[in-house]
């Protein structure tokens, strides 16, 4: 009687993903691999040999370290930029008057006297500079701008106080010592629509020195300061006056003391 061998069961393939060795690459068939020509291990394609990629490291992909200045150039740039926009073209409003204005402004007042009797205090704030530029009507050219800006109170011996606005310029690049300067007074009320009252001088050292020698002055205000309504040559005559630094309340002060 014949006795069954007892089954054997087959030898299992070696899995590539189970970490076993994979199957011989099959040589010689169309599109496979050829062995290296005299051994030495590697395979050769139709083209020549296959390189070996698995030993090139990966990149590393991450955010970039920052240098040590970190903003810093981008600030100096930006702090250069303001430099030359705002204060080359009229260094001269950081230090109005002798004084240190950073902010380009500068404020003082003093007494008008006019050829006709007429007595007055005048206050004038005055900006100056680029970035105080009102509605773009600067006065540039290649030496800088020196257009000035700002505001004027004026009192009388009646008690009557106006406000006006003021245009001018300061034609000096450096300094506002020596510099010849204007000042117009403007604004409709409460002169009359396009009347301009024009004073024009020079710096000396802390004070601005003005006068009106064209008429407008005294063919605005009468002697006890009223504003006239028309003009007249009978009432030509010049007015001098001589600003100094100060605030105004010292004006208001003075005011007082005109009206007393």
């Amino acid at each position: 009687m014949d006795t069954a061998e007892p089954h054997q069961p087959a030898a299992a393939s070696a899995d590539p993903l189970g970490g076993g060795e994979g199957p011989e690459p099959e040589y010689g068939l169309p599109g496979s691999p050829a062995p290296r020509p005299g051994g030495g291990g590697g395979l050769y394609g139709p083209y020549g040999p296959i390189p070996d990629l698995g030993g090139i490291p990966r990149r590393r992909f991450g955010r970039r370290r920052r240098g040590r200045l970190g903003c810093l150039p981008l600030l100096l740039i930006a702090v250069i930029a303001l430099l030359a926009v705002y204060i080359l073209p009229n260094p001269w409003a950081l230090h109005i008057g002798g004084r240190f204005t950073p902010l380009q402004t500068w404020q003082g007042f003093g007494a008008v006297r006019a050829s006709d009797g007429g007595r007055y205090v005048l206050y004038l704030n005055l900006r100056g500079g680029v970035a105080n530029g009102e509605g773009g009507h600067l006065s540039c050219d290649g030496r800088g701008c020196d257009s000035l800006f700002g505001s004027a109170k004026l009192c009388t011996e009646s008690g009557q106080t106006y406000t006006f606005a003021v245009t001018g310029g300061v034609h000096s690049w450096w300094s506002t010592d020596g510099a010849a300067t204007s000042v117009d007074l403007t604004n409709s009320p409460p002169l009359p629509d396009g009347w301009v009252v024009a004073l024009h001088g020079a710096w000396h050292g802390p004070a601005l020195v003005l006068a009106s020698p064209d008429n407008s002055f005294t063919e605005v205000f009468t002697p006890r300061g009223a504003i006239r309504s028309v003009t007249s040559t009978a009432d030509a005559g010049t007015a001098r006056t001589t600003i100094r630094y100060g605030a105004e309340g010292d004006f208001n002060a003075a005011c007082r003391a005109l009206a007393g």
